[in-house]
């Protein structure tokens, strides 16, 4: 078998091959993202606000600035690098094809067909002689290989010899077995580049590849799954108590590990600091780390930010840049809090979300309508003059027309027109709670009770969860309702034959079952003819809808909480997220029934970017003993699995006397 060590067309091939691998996925995210981009997958009703132009221009810079820089990452720099890398090797293989991996074709070489005759292959030598003989072309080097394969070929076709050989075994050497080929560049077998080879192999092996892997591990052990350090994390947990107030929160928050890496306090901005710090000192809540001085820092530019202070430039970056973290560290916070089942923490944590995303201080009576643009001191004044209690954004909403249009009289029209779509668009949120257990009309002790939350934001556009609604209520099918247990019994009541009374039961239970399918079926079609039609966001979701915080330098977006608490202890009996951004969503929260009586829970629907917004929904649930026949049959069950368990204990005591019983026959007979 023939063994050629290298072979620079196959190597690119099969670099092309690899290349291609990486770079063809690679390219449909990057196009898929650019398109991404260019359909604006949000909803921003405040792109034309006049509150929050200066905001929005800004970010726009910032984006524009972010894709300058991202092209030239490493990510970008691979990327481009890899398709330069690819056109080259393509023209690398247009300029080497037909020499290394073409076979040898003496017929093809002398440009003659297959069955030509000795006179016409010397003809075609000598004629191609004429053109790439070396002395008609000095110092051509192609023109020399050229001619040499044309001699070669000549040698071939004029000796029947070696005609035969390659007319029978495509070689006119006759056979001589496979030939393989490594796909690997000429220049790795050079001898000159041996000691190269082998330094750039060891350094890639043995200090590069390690490197990047402990670098990797070193960045990715240091982060939890919400984004949040570990040390972050440990700090946190250590503070955050069952009954945190909501003033506590800044300074837990000034205590994370990223803000130390991040904004430290430098010597420059010392000055700066102390005057803001003497300006918010009054408000100024203990903590424990108060005492650090980047904790500190941090502390104070949060006071300073919520209270609507003036930050001075030194400090602008840095105060940027921790609210540009702090949505991550919020998230993490309220993550240790749920798992710690803390409602109170909790509920203070979304609470400080709202206010720092408004920028409005703690218990602030106008905290509601500072969420509206464009007011200054004298509206105010006005709204405390006529004695207006707004503590929920619905009050907002309903004001009476008389009432908005004197605080708002003296307003421009432009700047009118933005406070009335502000208050247009802020959140309205209607809760409906259904509960129940499958299979069963009573609720009983032990049972899994499923509560049903069904969130409206009615402040969202519509799209396909409210049309689903419109559709439902109005489709004729869909609006049967399937029979209770009291109508089966009154009518199988008046039937007197016990077979007879089974039959029409089995057939009334089918009817149902076939309704229910038949309700279900409906509703698939529905959902197709709206997917069809257009009507909303069916296929991938709405998009998530952008908070109005002018003055928050980052863009923010609507999430919403649910969680179910037990009102006598306190406790959080279950949560959740709503994790799309339709209007209408519903969500199952499934807990135990707990033993018999009457208990008192609430759902709390919460938000995190506005104040007054949120839902609090008490109700009531009566848990009763299981009826006699259920009691009995499973205390028959609970006798029957102890007796079941006794019999195997029994069993597994004989197997054991049996054995022994073995060994010492055995140990006798030794």
């Amino acid at each position: 078998m023939a063994f050629e060590v290298f072979d620079d067309v196959a190597f690119y091939w099969f670099l092309m091959s690899v290349l291609i691998v990486f770079l063809a996925p690679a390219s449909c995210v990057a196009i898929n993202g650019q398109l991404g981009r260019n359909r604006s997958r949000r909803c921003d009703w405040t792109a034309d606000l006049q509150s929050c132009r200066a905001k929005n221009q800004q970010l726009n810079r910032q984006k524009q600035k972010e894709r300058v820089n991202n092209l030239f990452s490493v990510q970008s720099v691979l990327f481009w690098g890899g398709w330069l890398l690819f056109m080259y090797l393509l023209t690398q293989l247009q300029s080497k094809q037909g020499l290394e991996m073409a076979s040898f074709d003496p017929f093809k070489i002398l440009e003659i067909e297959g069955d030509a005759e000795p006179s016409d292959v010397k003809k075609a030598f000598r004629r191609l002689s004429l053109v790439f003989h070396p002395d008609k072309n000095p110092g051509n080097k192609e023109a020399e290989q050229k001619f040499i394969l044309i001699a070669k070929a000549h040698e071939v076709l004029t000796d029947e010899k070696t005609r035969e050989n390659y007319e029978k075994f495509g070689n006119p050497d006759g056979y001589h077995g496979t030939s393989v080929t490594i796909g690997l560049p000429s220049f790795l077998t050079a001898k000159e580049n041996e000691l190269g080879i082998l330094v750039v192999y060891f350094v890639l092996l043995i200090v590069v590849i390690p490197l990047v892997v402990g670098l990797w591990w070193r960045k990715s052990s240091k982060y939890l799954e919400d984004g949040i350090m570990q040390g972050t994390a440990y700090r946190f947990w250590r503070q955050l108590q069952e009954t945190t107030a909501a003033k506590y929160i800044p300074g837990i928050l000034a205590s994370a590990m990223e803000y130390g890496e991040l904004v430290p306090r430098k010597n420059f901005q010392a000055q700066d600091l102390d005057r803001l710090y003497k300006t918010v000192q009054e408000q100024f809540v203990k903590n424990q780390g108060d005492t650090i001085p980047d904790i500190l820092k941090v502390k104070t530019l949060l006071y300073s930010f919520m209270l609507r202070e003036k930050i001075p430039a030194s400090l602008t970056e840095d105060l940027n840049v921790i609210l540009e973290h702090l949505p991550t560290l919020l998230q993490g916070l309220l993550n240790i809090s749920l798992d710690q089942r803390f409602v109170t923490s909790t509920c203070h944590i979304l609470e400080f979300s709202q206010l720092v995303t408004q920028a409005i201080w703690f218990h602030d009576p106008m905290a509601v309508v500072r969420q509206l643009p464009h007011l200054a001191d004298r509206h105010f004044r006005l709204v405390a003059k006529q004695k207006l209690t707004i503590t929920q954004l619905q009050q907002l909403k309903e004001l009476d027309a008389e009432k908005k249009e004197e605080l708002l009289k003296e307003m421009p029209d432009e700047l009118r027109k933005d406070v009335e779509q502000v208050i247009q668009s802020l959140p309205d949120v209607d809760v409906q709670l259904k509960w129940e257990v499958e299979d069963e009309a009573g609720i009983y002790e032990n049972d899994v009770l499923n509560l049903s939350v069904r969130v409206d934001r009615k402040h969202y556009p519509d799209d396909y969860t409210r049309m689903a609604d419109q559709d439902e209520a109005s489709d004729p099918l869909l609006t049967k309702v399937e029979m209770s247990e009291e109508e089966i019994e009154e009518i199988l009541a008046k039937i007197d034959d016990e077979e007879e009374r089974e039959a029409r039961r089995e057939e009334l239970l089918e009817e149902d079952r076939e309704l229910w399918f038949a309700k279900q079926e409906r509703k698939r079609e529905l959902a197709r003819a709206r997917a069809r039609g257009g009507k909303g966001w069916f296929a991938s979701g709405a998009p998530p809808r952008v908070v109005h915080a002018p003055f928050y330098p980052y863009e923010r977006t609507e999430q919403w909480y649910v969680m179910l608490v037990d009102t006598k202890s306190g406790k959080l009996i279950h949560h959740t997220k709503l994790i799309t951004h339709n209007a209408v969503e519903t969500v199952v929260l499934r807990f135990l029934a707990p033993k018999e009586g009457l208990y008192q829970y609430e759902v709390l629907v919460k938000n995190n970017s506005y104040i007054g917004a949120d839902k609090k929904l008490p109700f009531k649930i009566q848990i009763d003993k299981p009826p006699v026949e259920e009691a009995v049959s499973a205390e028959a069950a609970a006798a029957a699995a102890e007796a079941a368990e006794q019999e195997e204990e029994e069993e597994e005591e004989q197997e054991y006397e049996r054995g022994n019983e073995e060994e010492r026959k055995w140990s006798c007979w030794e």
